[in-house]
């Protein structure tokens, strides 16, 4: 009886362990390539590859996000009844400097709105959780989100897309190209894979980039701020020199 009793307890252990790792094995993983954007002279932006493995759904939704913060937008009017003019500032908080959504397919298809609030997913979800701040008279909360969201797409820091995401169902992989927009500050950025099937999110894997500068780009920031008199008379000088690089080109093209 002891025996049987061992041999029991060592099969238990064994099937759990197996379980354990086959589940391990299966789980949703990603990662983000480059996982470190460098913010050089020459920076333009850059592409990036977010692909991941464990998928057991058709349909993933991709997520990168910064940390929640204030957006301020200046709103114009007529002064008098009169002249068009900026009256004044809207207050955006809770609200990511930059936000992309990229999905297999149209994520209203693939959640329900109670869940992509929950979860913080997609604009909907962005609008409902803002809030704003306004001096002005007669506020119109909803065109207000929709003229900031707009905003924020204009300058490619908001994104939200559908049908981009590509799934490999055989290999139970996705994958996207993203290019990175070139305003996005520096910083740390959340980006999420979410798995859903039948209207609810199944599985998630979660990873971070960080956008930081580097080089002279990063030595001349840390003056601006640490020897703001130093590098006033630095960009002075380079003013200077560019002047006159530019006045010698014309002079001398007005001599032939």
């Amino acid at each position: 009886m002891i025996k049987i009793h061992i041999l029991l307890k060592t099969a238990l252990v064994y099937v759990f362990f197996l379980l354990f790792f086959l589940g391990e094995a299966s789980a949703l993983t990603m990662k983000v390539t480059p996982g470190k954007i460098p913010i050089t002279l020459g920076y333009h932006g850059t592409k990036l590859k977010v692909e991941g493995t464990g998928l057991n759904t058709s349909d993933v939704i991709i997520q990168i996000s910064s940390k929640l913060g204030e957006q301020h937008l200046k709103y114009k009017g007529k002064a008098g009844g009169i002249f068009w003019m900026k009256l004044g500032n809207i207050v955006f908080e809770d609200v990511p400097r930059v936000y992309l959504v990229y999905s297999t397919r149209d994520i209203h298809k693939m959640l329900p709105p109670e869940v992509c609030k929950g979860l913080s997913i997609g604009y909907d979800a962005l609008s409902k959780k803002a809030k704003i701040r306004t001096s002005m008279k007669d506020f119109d909360r909803e065109k207000w989100i929709a003229e900031f969201i707009k905003f924020m797409e204009e300058d490619e820091l908001y994104d939200e897309e559908d049908g981009v995401v590509h799934v490999d169902k055989k290999h139970h992989a996705f994958s996207i190209n993203i290019n990175w927009p070139f305003e996005a500050p520096p910083g740390d950025y959340d980006v999420e894979a979410f798995a859903v099937e039948n209207g609810q999110v199944v599985e998630k894997a979660q990873t971070k980039i960080r956008v930081e500068r580097v080089g002279l780009i990063k030595h001349l920031t840390h003056m601006a701020f640490e020897k703001p008199a130093l590098y006033g008379v630095i960009a002075i000088i380079v003013a200077i020199v560019a002047g006159f690089g530019v006045g010698m080109v014309f002079k001398g093209g007005g001599g032939h």
